[in-house]
């Protein structure tokens, strides 16, 4: 490797590794879609969307092709990039690099955060005479890599506290009907669940509340529509189940760290995914904040 930091996107459909492989820096693979099987030393893993792949230095390692059309992102760094770094911050920055479990599942809010990490990357990345580029660089790869940590240590802790079959159920109904008009207490009735009964398992077992995990999924299915297709916002918003565009920017920039456009821009800047044209917005009055009673 021909420099300390790089990250390189891919996007294709039943492609492997021709070879297995080692290198002596350090590897982050990030699945947006699809599905992969990842081979490290003696262990496969399942990769799916919204999982992060850690392969340290000098492993032997090899992507195979897992059926699907997949987006991926890949990180390489050295040693050299995170010198700075010594004893006990070196090591809880490594620390997902060093656990018996390579890999780390991102809920959907999570996968929101570590994407807007990946993209400013690969922008700084790609404007070579950017001013502090390589600086820039290495504090979203620390956030990213400090974010990590945490992630690895809390599923660990967690791992012993199975998921409620009952609000498992749930999290299947509202994954596949989040751009309906859903509302706790109807979702809560159709489980024959009480609302306050409702909502204190779906926060114990999901750590959102019900009203932000919906928004999550349609602020993600947002995004993607933003990546993928050429409609404007304003359209985007209806299509995700927002009747009003104010409160549609809202949350996206509460959930995204961004607008819609500036996420827009930043995809489109990137060159990361492409549409046949540029989105825009309407820009109408702000409107008063939806109860948490109404319909979301």
């Amino acid at each position: 490797m021909d420099e300390d930091f790089q990250i390189h996107f891919a996007k294709g459909e039943n492609f492997a590794m021709r070879k297995f492989h080692y290198h002596d820096h350090y590897e982050i693979y990030y699945l947006f879609a699809g599905e992969r099987y990842y081979y490290i030393e003696n262990r496969t893993y399942y990769v799916q969307k919204g999982s992060m792949i850690f392969i340290k230095k000098n492993e032997i390692h090899k992507t195979i092709a897992g059926g699907k059309l997949h987006e991926r992102a890949v990180v390489y760094f050295t040693d050299r990039f995170v010198d700075q770094y010594h004893g006990q911050h070196m090591d809880m920055l490594l620390s997902s690099f060093m656990s018996a479990n390579r890999i780390v599942e991102l809920n959907n809010l999570e996968q929101n955060y570590i994407e807007n990490l990946i993209f400013q990357m690969n922008n700084e990345y790609s404007d070579r005479g950017r001013q502090g580029r390589s600086l820039y660089c290495e504090t979203l790869l620390v956030q990213l890599l400090l974010f990590a940590s945490r992630k690895m240590k809390e599923t660990a802790e967690a791992a012993h506290i199975p998921m409620h079959p009952k609000i498992s159920e749930v999290i299947e109904y509202c994954n596949a009907n989040f751009l309906k008009s859903l509302t706790m207490e109807g979702v809560a009735a159709r489980f024959f669940i009480s609302p306050f009964h409702f909502s204190r398992l779906f926060k114990r077992y999901t750590g959102f509340n019900f009203t932000q995990y919906i928004h999550t999924l349609r602020i993600r299915e947002a995004q993607k529509l933003l990546r993928e297709t050429p409609h404007k916002v304003i359209e985007i918003a209806g299509q995700v189940g927002y009747v009003n565009i104010a409160h549609f920017n809202r949350k996206f920039k509460q959930i995204a760290m961004m607008s819609p456009m500036e996420y827009k821009k930043m995809i489109k800047s990137s060159g990361i995914f492409t549409t046949d044209a540029a989105a825009a917005s309407g820009t109408p009055s702000p409107a008063a904040y939806e109860s948490p009673h109404r319909p979301i």
